[in-house]
């Protein structure tokens, strides 16, 4: 046997959480880059700000989160926000070389995907259905709505969450297909929002959160270069946090990202007609080529797909090279899929030099995401069929503690001998519980069916296996 096997005792689950709480506190308490450090100029943001200044100093800010797209940014700039202060609203940039980050005292600045507090008795009326309350506001495909929690607060795990339910045939006029308290669905056509609910919401709650399908930050026009989001707290959207289309050394740390996803991304999904509304939403995600992504020292919580991915797929017109992209000591908990990778099916796919080491993934399939029939399937680290090159991807020095699905997961067609590489992993499991769906088989996560897949598929040495009884 190539590593060990232990069963966990009391001690050895605090010494985790130990562990889990020093890498909280390395993200709440990351240092601001000094204003001085930038090339280019600082534009400052903060809640007492007006948008008619420039925003060059901490005296002259600006306010909304919209002003970001309009100003004239350059390589070696930042846009700073104001630390204990929220802003509501995404932010759009297509330009290279800029740093998105904090200034001031307090709190990390929040970036809030809900556009207002939406417990107010006006702002909803009943429907035609008894008992479900029709918001009189248009939502844009409402992902996540979350009743009197504070965006503010960091560390909550069980914010009390609406239901989504998918939207009926035939309920266009009279959705009475929402059955059950706090259920909620959109019409994706008229941008309608409606909730079950025992009374009027904006009487019944002091706060109303609703993230609608939009990414925190969204970094598209071309191919982008230097890009970095550091230091803020991204919450409360039904979309992505941080979303990169086709980029070059694009970089996210310091940050902490909670209550991300939840809306509808295909109403009937490509190739499974079976599959209606699939719901989507990652913490980070690079989508296309990328050489050179960086994403570290981050605390991610409570999203409804993915906590960090890079990927795409299904483009036959496209060649797409990802490499030189690195996954590190990462804090990231109660998400469906941890850390996800995929680049197939296009003219012609590359991967090379993916470092993912000291990363802690805990709890799967106990997110808000997880509904039970998705409970089952939760991977912590999943891949998704092969690129026609792939070069030492690495896997080496994380910690996976306790999946509903599994540990691993890779779809067919696996990568040839030796492109992925593990060294040195710690595997945490329930007895009972699987340990990986590997090519199509099931590995069960007993002791001689683990160590035997480690050894002879994986080839992973100094690995430690920990059975939770």
């Amino acid at each position: 046997m190539s590593g060990h096997w232990n069963r966990t005792t009391e001690e050895t689950l605090r010494e985790f959480q130990r562990k889990a709480d020093a890498m909280k506190k390395a993200v709440l308490y990351a240092s601001d880059p000094a204003p001085e450090s930038f090339s280019g100029r600082c534009y400052y943001f903060s809640n007492e700000g007006d948008d008619a200044n420039d925003g060059l100093s901490p005296e002259r800010p600006l306010r909304s989160c919209a002003m970001v797209e309009r100003l004239p940014l350059r390589r070696g700039d930042a846009v700073l926000f104001r630390r204990g202060d929220l802003f509501r609203g995404a932010v759009n940039c297509g330009k290279d070389g800029v740093t998105f980050s904090a200034w001031g005292e307090g709190e990390k600045p929040v970036i809030c995907g809900s556009a207002r507090n939406y417990a107010e008795p006006g702002l909803w009326k009943e429907s035609c259905a008894p008992g479900v309350w029709q918001c009189t506001l248009p939502l844009k495909n409402a992902g996540i709505i979350s009743f009197d929690h504070n965006p503010r607060e960091i560390g909550k795990y069980d914010a009390l969450l609406g239901f989504s339910v998918p939207w009926a045939p035939g309920m266009e006029e009279c959705p009475r297909h929402l059955k059950n308290d706090l259920d909620f669905c959109s019409d994706l056509d008229t941008d309608t929002l409606y909730l079950r609910s025992d009374g009027n919401p904006g009487e019944r709650f002091r706060r109303i959160e609703i993230g609608e399908q939009v990414h925190l930050f969204c970094f598209r026009g071309g191919i982008l270069e230097n890009l970095h989001v550091d230091n803020l707290h991204l919450t409360l959207t039904g979309a992505h946090a941080v979303s990169f289309v086709t980029h070059k050394r694009g970089e996210v740390s310091n940050c902490v990202i909670d209550y991300v996803g939840g809306s509808v991304l295909w109403r009937t999904s490509p190739g499974a007609a079976a599959r209606k509304n699939v719901r989507y939403g990652n913490a980070v995600e690079v989508y296309g080529g990328c050489s050179g992504f960086k994403v570290w020292n981050n605390w991610i919580y409570q999203i409804y797909d993915t906590g960090i991915t890079h990927q795409f797929h299904w483009n036959k017109e496209a060649s797409v090279l990802q490499e030189n992209v690195e996954y590190s000591d990462n804090l990231i908990e109660y998400c469906f899929w941890f850390i996800e990778y995929y680049n197939t099916e296009c003219a012609y796919n590359v991967t090379r030099n993916v470092h993912v080491h000291g990363n802690f993934c805990r709890f799967a399939a106990a997110g808000w995401g997880c509904t039970p029939e998705r409970k089952t399937k939760s991977p912590m680290c999943r891949f998704i069929g092969r690129a026609d090159v792939t070069e030492n991807y690495v896997t080496e020095n994380n910690i996976f503690e306790t999946a509903g699905g599994f540990l691993y997961s890779h779809t067919p067609p696996l990568e040839p001998e030796g492109s992925l590489i593990f060294r040195g992993n710690t595997y945490i499991q329930r007895k009972g519980g699987n340990f990986a769906e590997w090519g199509g088989e099931l590995i069960p996560f007993t002791e001689e069916a683990v160590t035997r897949f480690l050894d002879d598929t994986l080839h992973e040495k100094d690995h430690t296996l920990l059975a939770i009884e």
